[in-house]
C-alpha cells in the first residue's frame, strides 16, 4: 500500500469517527424570550410617550430639551412633553425638526427653538 493511499484512508476514517462523535454530542437548545435582533416598534414608543404627556403638567415651560430627527416621524422633547410633527403643546404646534432645532407655529407666527442657542424662541420671519 502506498503512503498516499494509506494517508487518505486514515483521513477518511478520522472524518467518519469525528462526524459520528459530533452527531451524538448535541448541546441543549435554549429558547429565547425575544429576538435580540428585532428593533422596538416605534408605535409602542409613541404610545408610551403619549401616556406620559397626559400626566405631565402643561405649564409655561417652552424649553427645547431634545431632538430626534427621523423624517416625518421626528420627535422633540419640548418642556418635558414629547411631540411628533403636527402635535401641539402650550399653543405651540410642531412644524419641522432639524439638526438641533425645532420650528413651531404659534398664533400664525413661526417660532424656532434651538438646543445650541441660549435665547430660544426667536420669531422667524
Amino acid at each position: 500500500m502506498t503512503a498516499v493511499l494509506r494517508n487518505a484512508m486514515l483521513v477518511v476514517t478520522a472524518m467518519s469517527t469525528f462526524t459520528s462523535a459530533t452527531a451524538e454530542a448535541t448541546e441543549p437548545q435554549v429558547e429565547l424570550l425575544r429576538n435580540p435582533f428585532a428593533r422596538p416598534a416605534i408605535t409602542e414608543l409613541f404610545a408610551a410617550a403619549a401616556s406620559v404627556n397626559d400626566v405631565l403638567t402643561r405649564g409655561d415651560n417652552t424649553e427645547l430639551r431634545a431632538v430626534l430627527v427621523a423624517g416625518p416621524k421626528s420627535i422633540v422633547d419640548f418642556g418635558g412633553v414629547i411631540l411628533q410633527i403636527g402635535e401641539s403643546s402650550n399653543g405651540y404646534r410642531l412644524l419641522d425638526v432639524g439638526e438641533g432645532t425645532a420650528t413651531f407655529n404659534r398664533k400664525g407666527e413661526k417660532v424656532v427653538f434651538s438646543l445650541y442657542e441660549p435665547d430660544q424662541g426667536k420669531s422667524d420671519e
